[in-house]
């Protein structure tokens, strides 16, 4: 066998050699990554533009001119919050198709039916939420702004995708890596707290301010806790495949980051409600395990970033480089978390631009940083079967646009995370903030806003114009 074979043998328990060999020319699996991989980029520019809008919107001439052209900014958060979790979820289908190419044979006609529907009620809804959500209809729901009539297709489409996962990397769970196991959990995981998530419906809990709040954000953590999954399974899964190595997605420490991740789902939601009347016992449980989950995923993420760096010819490329920053900002996230869950300092930042900052780092530094690592070996693949050279990735432009991409973003996050706690400790004094921040907060803020959403269009611009031109199929080499 070659070592390629070998691979897909040693990830799914030994199918036949047959079906490997058929899987791999099989065009339907490789435009199936290419569909979700070119979903995943889309809501990214979404995502991004809508930010950037959003963070012009505090500077007032700017506010004035938006407003009079209908574009609000009741509108233009929930379309960035709702497309940022889309690309964190197409992010982590892509890679779990790309995995079918590895394990699965030649779809079946039910399978690409169940595909096609998928994709269809996906796109539908996509551009429901955006039409509606910039039409000014919104439910007010933080990761849910949209019309809850719009989550009947995404909730059909993800049933439609856990039936396609099931049937190929269900049977025989228990032998395969962790990634497998992490996907899997995710995957129903979603389909529970994406219907919790809908719980304001009901008129017992809608009308209870105290029991709507703890269900809103029990359910919002869950829901983060189904993505963090994808997230981490990719990672060890990517990990494998650069370093042809797939030792650590069995080891002990990938299957305590597992467990913990799972615990967490169902914990996290406690130490953000400090404000809320619950057990001291709630919080301290909240605290420790999402404390560990941290812990157990920057240790992960070095381990891997290090072994990658070490097996690959070109370590100074994009997935490298990606990987490298995640590592770095995993254990900025670290520490930063472990600090703000102290309930004394947790008092003073809440409510403060300090959580959307800690937010956006953990959005930005680890979730975007594995799946633009992930997106650019896939993109990469692609290129490289097509052309036959995928150097884009490793040229000095691209190091510099990642370079540019983690600094503005450092300086957004840093921004938020500084003014947010001056906030809080004049807030606690019952004082205003100064005259100073609050002259300039928004020129700062729009600032790092332009610069990190530059780099990242650049980088959006340079994978779209590689995935959305003309492919042709080719066998995928061994």
């Amino acid at each position: 066998m070659t070592r390629a074979v070998l691979e897909r043998s040693s990830l799914s328990g030994g199918p036949p050699d047959h079906a490997l060999r058929r899987a791999e020319v099989d065009p339907s699996r490789h435009y199936a990554t290419l569909t979700f991989v070119r979903g995943a980029v889309v809501a990214l520019g979404i995502a991004m533009l809508s930010g950037l809008l959003g963070i012009l919107y505090y500077i007032p001439a700017v506010a004035d001119w938006m407003q009079r052209a209908g574009l609000h900014f009741t509108a233009l958060r929930p379309i960035h919050t709702t497309f940022a979790a889309a690309f964190v979820f197409l992010g982590g289908v892509a890679v779990v198709h790309r995995c079918f190419e590895d394990v699965a044979g030649p779809m079946t006609g039910a399978e690409r039916l169940r595909l096609r529907i998928q994709v269809a009620l996906w796109a539908a809804a996509g551009m429901g939420v955006l039409a509606s959500l910039a039409s000014g209809v919104f439910s007010g729901r933080e990761y849910m702004g949209f019309h809850p009539l719009l989550s009947i297709p995404i909730l059909l489409g993800w049933l439609m995708f856990a039936w396609n996962f099931l049937v190929h990397l269900g049977p025989d769970i228990l032998r395969r890596p962790v990634y497998v196991t992490m996907w899997a959990v995710g995957v129903c995981l979603f389909v529970y707290t994406f219907l919790e998530q809908h719980a304001w419906i009901l008129p017992a809990v809608f009308s209870d301010p105290l029991v709507d709040t703890r269900v809103q954000w029990k359910a919002t953590g869950t829901l983060v806790g189904s993505f963090n999954l994808l997230v981490y399974g990719s990672l060890y899964y990517i990990g494998g495949k650069l370093s042809g190595d797939d030792r650590y997605a069995h080891s002990r420490l990938a299957y305590g980051l597992f467990a913990v991740g799972v615990l967490n789902s169902f914990t996290n939601f406690g130490h953000h409600t400090y404000h809320l009347p619950q057990s001291h016992t709630v919080k301290w449980i909240s605290f420790v395990v999402s404390m560990t989950e941290i812990v157990l995923l920057c240790r992960a993420v070095w381990d891997i970033a290090a072994t990658v760096k070490k097996h690959r010819a070109s370590p100074s490329g994009a997935i490298g480089s990606f990987l490298t920053a995640a590592r770095w900002w995993t254990g900025i996230i670290l520490a930063t978390s472990i600090l703000i869950s102290i309930p004394p300092l947790n008092a003073l930042i809440h409510g403060t631009p300090v959580v959307m900052g800690h937010g956006m780092g953990a959005e930005i530094g680890i979730d975007g940083m594995v799946l633009f690592a992930a997106i650019c070996w896939m993109t990469g693949e692609l290129v490289r079967r097509r052309e036959g050279d995928a150097s884009v990735f490793d040229g000095a432009w691209m190091r510099r646009a990642i370079v540019g991409l983690n600094l503005g973003a450092a300086c957004l996050i840093g921004w938020l995370t500084f003014s947010g706690v001056l906030i809080g400790v004049r807030r606690y004094d019952a004082l205003a903030p100064p005259q100073w921040l609050t002259s300039s907060n928004h020129y700062v803020l729009a600032t790092c806003g332009v610069v990190t959403a530059w780099f990242l269009a650049n980088l959006i611009f340079t994978w779209a114009r590689l995935l959305f031109a003309r492919s042709v199929p080719v066998e995928r080499q061994t």
